[in-house]
């Protein structure tokens, strides 16, 4: 438990950033709007983590072998949209805002970018002998960084306008890359 937590608590700094960043031009800033994108961020977190689990040592080195492009490509392109839309202006309608449905979709995919790191954690604690519960304890930390980012995403909208946008669109670009060189053996000097 001692070590499972801050690895909860680790996780969960990606799902806190990039519902921040979702919450910047929500069509909906509510209370429900904030637990639905904290339940996506910390459902997708769970699962990911509970399905690298499950997988074990199986399938570990296959999916190691690609899961960080999968983060980098899936981050920087929503990422992209973020600082596209910050550029437009605040008036400007862009696939980041637009219809509901489109919006849900942009947390789910932003989501499982974040939550591709989770799949080995989870294959590393159940190689450790760790129960699946741990899954739920990381999907509850990033339940909760996710409703809280996306909760304090108006109030740094409000202060920091467009700009805000821009920076949630590349910190979502930095969380790629960090996953992507976390994954990249070194290279020879």
């Amino acid at each position: 438990m001692l070590t499972l937590l801050p690895l909860a608590l680790a996780l969960s700094t990606d799902a806190f950033a990039a519902a921040l960043g979702r919450g910047l031009r929500a069509p909906s800033r509510s209370l429900p709007a904030a637990l639905q994108t904290g339940f996506v961020f910390g459902g997708v977190e769970g699962l990911m983590c509970g399905l690298g689990w499950s997988l074990g040592a199986t399938f570990s080195g296959p999916v190691e072998a690609f899961d960080h492009w999968i983060a980098l490509i899936l981050l920087t392109t929503i990422g992209l949209l973020m600082i596209r839309a910050g550029l437009s202006g605040p008036d400007s309608q862009s696939m980041v805002t637009g219809r509901q449905s489109a919006a849900f979709l942009i947390t789910l995919v932003t989501a499982v970018g974040t939550s591709v790191d989770s799949a080995a954690v989870g294959t590393a604690l159940a190689l450790s002998g760790a129960t699946v519960s741990a899954a739920f304890l990381i999907g509850l930390s990033s339940f909760l960084a996710g409703t809280v980012g996306f909760l304090l995403a108006p109030v740094l909208g409000r202060r920091f306008g467009p700009r805000a946008e821009m920076l949630g669109g590349a910190l979502l670009i930095l969380i790629g890359i960090r996953i992507f060189l976390d994954q990249v053996p070194d290279l020879p000097a």
